[in-house]
């Protein structure tokens, strides 16, 4: 289920901690809202990544200051945010643009986390070579590996 963003600092902190969050601007009275709601629910069941891609709503009724620091002025208003800045708009209910940013998100995180298996991997196949450096007087380096 999407996360209901309770306060400006809420919102804050998961963009500081999250690679990708998909925010869905709101209001209780708007018929087009409710009609993609389920869709973005299911998304958000389907998708949520811990520290990676999360899903939230923001009521603009009860976080009108959130609403405004983002220039919201229809409903629905999906924004997609990287790293905590905006990166995408999609205005109204359109489950096809929806989708489709959503569908691009997974598609990086899980292509990062391919990335973050290779180099597990690799760490594991790396040995360490430990050795030491003396110098015995002028320019007499010596070296050995244990």
């Amino acid at each position: 289920m999407p996360t209901e963003i309770t306060a400006p600092l809420h919102l804050h902190t998961l963009l500081t901690t999250t690679t990708f969050v998909v925010a869905d601007f709101y209001a209780t009275w708007c018929p087009p809202c409710k009609a993609i709601a389920p869709i973005f629910a299911q998304l958000a069941a389907q998708h949520s990544v811990d520290g990676k891609l999360a899903f939230v709503k923001v009521n603009v009724d009860e976080q009108r200051e959130v609403a405004a620091q983002y220039g919201i002025s229809a409903m629905p208003t999906f924004l997609l945010f990287r790293e905590g800045k905006v990166v995408e708009m999609v205005r109204g209910a359109d489950p096809g643009k929806l989708k489709r940013i959503v569908a691009e998100c997974v598609e990086e995180v899980r292509a990062a986390e391919k990335v973050g298996e290779k180099v597990e991997e690799k760490g594991k196949e790396e040995k360490t070579v430990s050795g030491s450096y003396g110098m015995t007087g002028g320019s007499n380096w010596k070296m050995s590996l244990h």
